[in-house]
């Protein structure tokens, strides 16, 4: 095992650990008093790392691609067509998302505004498609094999 592997292990087992604690309390920290709903306390603690741990993989994912173009910009074109398949998607997600407020009753937040319903939609769509797009690829991979 290289340093590099052992020190990515022990970031792994560190976030999985921290990951763990935040699900403990999410799970067994009580419950907010007087609320409508069954409402746990650590709510936006957890919501907040799960976030952190999105952005923190983003940042870390652009990096190394950025590395990557640099150490080797043979490379460069496959990458940047990649990057402009998900700026596509992104884009056709975008086009079909829906920006109008819903009916719910008795809700009086402040996510139920055209930007918030408009960026929902988007991510949505995205994943859809990205699900959609593996799902083809690891269809394809297999029939691919079987008639070789």
């Amino acid at each position: 095992m290289t340093k590099l592997s052992k020190l990515l292990n022990i970031v792994l087992y560190l976030l999985l650990a921290v990951t763990l604690v935040f699900a403990g309390l999410f799970y067994f920290g009580g419950i907010v008093e007087g609320a409508t709903y069954l409402t746990p306390n650590y709510t936006e603690t957890f919501l907040n790392w799960g976030i952190a741990l999105v952005f923190g993989t983003a940042a870390v994912t652009i990096l190394a691609e950025i590395i990557k173009l640099v150490l080797n910009p043979k490379n460069a074109v496959r990458s940047l067509l990649s990057i402009l398949f998900l700026a596509v998607v992104v884009f056709i997600a975008y086009s079909l998302a829906d920006a109008t407020p819903l009916v719910l009753v008795g809700y009086e937040g402040p996510d139920n505004v055209p930007s918030m319903l408009l960026m929902a939609d988007t991510f949505l769509y995205s994943m859809y498609f990205l699900f959609g797009a593996a799902f083809l690829a690891i269809l394809y991979a297999e029939l691919s094999r079987i008639f070789r």
